[in-house]
């Protein structure tokens, strides 16, 4: 009986290590379709807010960017941004996000164009950061949660 209770508690912790690290891959993931998403706008300039709804809807999202894609929809419809269900973003980011979703597609070509330029620099910035916690993070939650669970089994036997 001792034995078993020692590998669900191991196993228990290795759920909760895993769960953390799924919050780095899922930002990751955010801003990966982030910028494709700002890349295939950059692409179709000739898109207005007006028109942005049928644009969304082709956008294929999922887990955090299908919350902004959401939140996007819902300030086209409303003009009201709430981000507040992005949990793997601090509130500097959604900041940016919000300036993003408030800015597309309201200026001339040519300014519009300039904008998506610089929401894509600074969409690459957060990737980057993204990617690197994502490689470095993601493993070492998994490693030193390995390690205390199995002290913690040691101890307990």
């Amino acid at each position: 009986m001792k034995i078993v209770l020692i590998i669900l508690l191991v196993l228990v912790i290795m759920l909760i290590a895993f769960g953390l690290s799924e919050q780095y891959a899922d930002k990751f993931d955010l801003y990966n379709n982030l910028k494709m998403f700002l890349n295939q706008f950059k692409l179709n300039l000739n898109f207005k807010q007006d028109k942005i709804l049928d644009f969304l809807n082709k956008v294929k999202s999922k887990k955090q960017f299908k919350i902004f894609i959401t939140a996007f929809e819902n300030y086209i419809k409303t003009g009201i941004v709430d981000l507040h269900e992005l949990k793997v973003v601090d509130s500097e980011e959604i900041n940016e996000l919000t300036d993003i979703i408030q800015n597309v597609g309201k200026l001339d070509l040519s300014s519009e164009n300039k904008q998506l330029e610089i929401f894509i620099e600074r969409v690459d910035i957060r990737l980057n950061k993204a990617k690197e916690d994502k490689q470095k993070l993601c493993p070492m939650i998994i490693k030193l949660s390995l390690l205390f669970a199995i002290g913690l089994a040691i101890l307990l036997i």
